[in-house]
C-alpha cells in the first residue's frame, strides 16, 4: 500500500506542473487540510478545494513562471516525504526564483491525500516524517 501512496503523490505533482491547481484537485480528498510553511503569515491551515485554490492563488501571485520539480519521494510508514524544488520568475522584475521545499502527505484516502504540511527545507520535512538525511 505504501507504494501506491507514493505513485498518488507522484502523479499529484504532475498533475499540478500540467494543470495548475485546478489539475491537482483530484488527488484531493474534498476535505483535505493543507498546512502552509510555519512561517507563513496568512493562516495556520486551508481545508477543502476552495482552501487548496486559496493557499496556491497567495503562494503563486507573485511569480510569472512557476513550476515545481520533484527531486525524491519518500515512504514513511503512512506518510509520503516530497523533497522538491520551486521555481519561478517574480513578475514585474522578471528576477529567477529557486527554492527547495518539503512536503510530507498522509490520511490517504480512495487514493486520495487528506491532509498536506509544507517546510521550507528538506530537512524540516523529513525531521516532521520521523526520517533523516
Amino acid at each position: 500500500m505504501s507504494q501506491e501512496k507514493v505513485e498518488v503523490v507522484r502523479r499529484a505533482f504532475g498533475a499540478l506542473n500540467t494543470g495548475g491547481v485546478e489539475g491537482v484537485l483530484s488527488f484531493l480528498a474534498s476535505d483535505v487540510i493543507f498546512y502552509p510553511f510555519p512561517e507563513w503569515v496568512e493562516a495556520d491551515e486551508y481545508r477543502g478545494h476552495d482552501g487548496v485554490r486559496e493557499v496556491f492563488a497567495l503562494w503563486t501571485e507573485n511569480f510569472d513562471e512557476f513550476a515545481i520539480e520533484v527531486h525524491e519521494l519518500r515512504d514513511a510508514g503512512g506518510r509520503v516525504v516530497a523533497l522538491y524544488e520551486q521555481s519561478g520568475r517574480t513578475k514585474d522584475s522578471g528576477v529567477p526564483v529557486r527554492q527547495r521545499v518539503g512536503g510530507v502527505f498522509w490520511d490517504f484516502r480512495r487514493g486520495e491525500i487528506g491532509k498536506a504540511s509544507y517546510f521550507l527545507s528538506w530537512d524540516e520535512a523529513l525531521q516532521a516524517a520521523g526520517l533523516s538525511e
